[in-house]
C-alpha cells in the first residue's frame, strides 16, 4: 500500500464514527509480551492489534482470497495494520499535548449515533425496535470485548484524534480553482484517449495512481456500460474437478429457480458467497465494455435488459448473471464532472497534506515495533 493509500484510509477511517470506536483502550498490559509496538511511551496492546489484523484480513479473504495464498502479502496486510495503529496513536498523544478535548454532549451525540446503526438489520432490512436496537449495540460490545465505559474511551479518543486531523489538515487545504479542475479534466481525458497504463510524465507514483483512479471513473460513467446483478458460487484457488462439478451444478440450479420466477434479489441474498453484492440483492454496479473481464464482458453486453445467463466460470467461481439496465456510450463532457473533479482535487490534496503530516509526526516519536509471529 502506498502512502497515498494510508492516508486516504487513515481519513476514511476517521471521518465517520464505526461501530467499533477505532482507537485502543489504555488498558495496562501485564507484560512487555502483551504489546505490539511502544509510541512516545504509549503502549498498543497485542490483543487490539489481534483484533484489528483478524478484521483486515477476514476482509480480503472475502474481497480476494487468493491473496491470502501468498504469504508475503498477509505479512503486508498485518504490517499495516499495525502501522495504521501507530498512526492513530501518535494523533491521539499529538492532542493529548495540544490539550484537545472531547465534551460530554459531543461523545453522547457520537454515542446515539452509533446506536441508531443498530436499529436496522442491513441484511434483512428489518426495522429493530428500541430494546432490540440496544440488545444488538450490547451484542456488539461483547463480541468486541469491552464494556460501556471501555467503548466511550475509544471513542473519545477516536474523536481527539479525528479533531487534531481537522484541525492540522483539513483546516488548511484550500479548494481547487475551476481553472485548475478543467485542467485536470483536460489531463484525463488525455489519458483516457492515450489508452496507455505507463505512468504519465512528469508525475510521480501517488500522482498517477490518482489520475488513474479518476480516468477511470470518468471512463466508467461515459463508457457504453450494463448494470448487473450477480449470484456468485465461490471456487477456492486449485479446485478439484470435484469441487468445480458441484459449484456448476449448485449455480445451475439457482439460475432454474430464477426461470421458474424466484426473485433474483432474494436468492443472491440467501444463496451468493460475495457478502458485498449480496446484500444489494446482487448488484455489482455497472460493467464497462473494455474493462470488465473478458469472460464477463463476452456474457453481458451479448445479453438483453431482464434476461439471465448460464452459469459463467471466472477466477473467483461460477456467477449467475442478469442485466438490469443499458446505457450508450457519452463523450465526456467537463460541466457534468466539475463538481466530482473539484471535489477529488480536493481530496488528493486532503490526503498529500494528511501523509505529510503524518510523517512529520512520526519523525518527531519514538517507535519501537515487535510484530508478532502470527497474528
Amino acid at each position: 500500500m502506498n502512502s497515498l493509500n494510508k492516508a486516504a484510509a487513515l481519513a476514511l477511517l476517521l471521518s465517520g464514527l464505526p461501530a467499533s470506536a477505532a482507537a485502543p483502550s489504555k488498558a495496562t498490559p501485564t507484560t512487555m509480551e502483551d504489546t505490539v509496538a511502544m509510541v512516545d511511551g504509549s503502549l498498543i496492546q497485542l490483543s487490539e492489534y489481534q483484533k484489528e489484523a483478524a478484521t483486515a484480513l477476514d476482509y480480503w479473504g472475502k474481497t480476494n482470497p487468493a491473496a491470502l495464498a501468498d504469504p508475503a502479502n498477509v505479512r503486508k496486510i498485518r504490517e499495516s495494520t499495525l502501522e495504521e495503529l501507530i498512526t492513530r496513536e501518535l494523533l491521539v498523544l499529538e492532542g493529548t499535548r495540544a490539550k484537545i478535548k472531547v465534551r460530554d454532549r459531543e461523545l453522547d451525540a457520537a454515542v446515539d449515533e452509533i446506536k441508531a446503526r443498530f436499529k436496522k438489520d442491513e441484511a434483512s432490512g428489518r426495522v429493530f425496535d428500541e430494546a432490540e436496537a440496544e440488545k444488538a449495540f450490547a451484542e456488539q460490545l461483547k463480541a468486541e470485548g469491552i464494556d460501556y465505559a471501555q467503548f466511550r474511551e475509544r471513542l473519545s479518543r477516536q474523536m481527539v484524534a479525528r479533531k487534531v486531523i481537522e484541525e492540522n489538515v483539513k483546516a488548511k487545504v484550500v479548494p481547487p480553482t475551476e481553472s485548475e479542475a478543467r485542467a485536470y479534466f483536460d489531463k484525463i481525458k488525455a489519458y483516457i484517449s492515450s489508452k496507455s497504463t505507463e505512468t504519465p510524465k512528469g508525475m510521480d507514483e501517488d500522482e498517477a495512481v490518482a489520475l488513474r483512479e479518476a480516468a477511470s471513473q470518468v471512463k466508467a460513467l461515459s463508457s457504453e456500460r450494463v448494470r448487473v446483478q450477480r449470484i456468485l458460487i465461490r471456487l477456492s484457488p486449485g479446485a478439484s474437478d470435484n469441487e468445480r462439478k458441484r459449484a456448476l451444478k449448485t449455480a445451475q440450479g439457482l439460475r432454474k429457480r430464477l426461470q421458474d420466477g424466484e426473485d433474483f434479489a432474494k436468492i443472491a441474498k440467501e444463496e451468493s458467497e460475495d457478502p458485498d453484492s449480496a446484500s444489494r440483492g446482487g448488484d455489482i454496479g455497472y460493467v464497462l465494455r473494455g474493462v470488465a473481464p473478458p469472460e464477463m464482458e463476452k456474457t453481458v453486453f451479448g445479453m438483453e435488459v431482464g434476461q439471465t445467463s448460464q452459469p459463467v466460470l471466472s477466477e473467483l467461481g461460477y456467477s449467475v448473471l442478469r442485466v438490469t439496465e443499458r446505457r450508450a456510450a457519452e463523450t465526456p463532457d467537463f460541466e457534468r464532472f466539475k463538481e466530482d473533479i473539484s471535489s477529488f482535487l480536493g481530496n488528493m490534496a486532503f490526503r498529500k497534506k494528511l501523509d505529510a503530516y503524518v510523517k512529520s509526526l512520526r519523525e518527531k516519536a519514538t517507535i519501537e515495533r515487535h510484530l508478532p509471529a502470527v497474528p
